[in-house]
């Protein structure tokens, strides 16, 4: 139970197991939005990904944890690392003090040369069929693409958990005016996915609200342009790399974006690379380093 709610911490003699392991830390770092409420005295550096369950929950019980809960570990935090400014302004204006907090984009480390010519008409969205994806809203976008661009025989490809098994879903893909342009796939082992991601015109996401939207910045490693929805972080991030559609009603402007990758060579090529060029400069080492420098700062 613990341990699906995120809060093994509470579930463990972290004090003795310490002292049995002759271990006295000078600064406690968790990667994750948690905290050892047991060492208020000793500084600590937590991750705080995002804030989403706040806005966009997939049940009670996690705004519950989120609305009352967190704020605790908040305020344990010596110094709180936000992955994007966005989310850095969520947290302030949860309570958090600006002075502990730091922004730290993820990292991603590129290891493949990028596509150079789009494999194929389709398009990839990685996600699970939680609330904040809006995936019925990207659906509804899709039906009015296939009814505007005819000549367009490509397949919209999601792949996340529970998108199979939805009834919802699968209901939207039947009125679809071409359903076979829509797989509903419930998971892929990484190659398989990496294959698809490569052998696709672009991805999509159309998320209401993400901290940081990790498979965005997947895509631009591999070359592959982004069609985004019209969300603060990925302003913050992409705004030079990537098309938008708006979160909601979007589905015309969805359409055109994607008329002009089907259609402009040239675009693809120059989306392609500025995508790679953001995701270069957003390395591994680069967050190693930042965060190396937030420890230290603590001890």
């Amino acid at each position: 139970m613990l341990q699906r709610n995120a809060m093994v911490q509470h579930g463990q003699g972290i004090r003795r197991l310490l002292r049995s392991a002759g271990v006295q830390p000078d600064v406690i770092y968790s990667p994750f939005f948690d905290a050892l409420l047991g060492f208020p005295k000793i500084p600590q550096l937590i991750t705080c990904h995002d804030l989403t369950p706040l806005s966009y929950p997939n049940s009670r019980r996690a705004w519950l944890k989120y609305r009352f809960w967190q704020p605790r570990h908040l305020a344990c935090a010596a110094k709180v690392v936000a992955i994007s400014r966005h989310v850095a302004d969520q947290l302030i204006a949860f309570g958090a003090a600006a002075d502990r907090l730091v922004v730290v984009p993820n990292g991603i480390a590129v290891t493949r040369l990028p596509v150079a010519v789009p494999a194929s008409e389709d398009l990839l969205v990685i996600a699970r069929h939680d609330s904040n994806k809006n995936l019925v809203g990207l659906l509804h976008a899709l039906a009015t693409a296939q009814q505007l661009l005819p000549h367009w025989r490509g397949v919209l490809r999601i792949v996340g958990r529970d998108v199979a098994s939805s009834v919802e879903l699968q209901a939207l893909r039947r009125a679809l005016p071409r359903p076979d342009g829509l797989q509903l796939l419930q998971q892929l082992d990484s190659r398989q996915l990496l294959a698809i991601l490569r052998g696709s015109l672009a991805l999509v996401s159309a998320s209401f609200e993400e901290g940081f939207d990790y498979p965005v910045l997947e895509a631009k490693a591999e070359g592959i342009p982004t069609l985004l929805s019209e969300i603060p972080v990925h302003a913050e991030f992409h705004s030079n790399s990537s098309l938008f559609f708006p979160v909601e009603n979007g589905g015309s402007l969805f359409a055109a974006e994607l008329s002009r990758l089907l259609d402009d060579g040239q675009l693809w090529k120059d989306l392609s690379r500025a995508g790679r060029e953001l995701a270069l400069s957003l390395s591994v080492t680069r967050q190693q380093s930042a965060i190396n420098a937030c420890i230290a700062q603590l001890t």
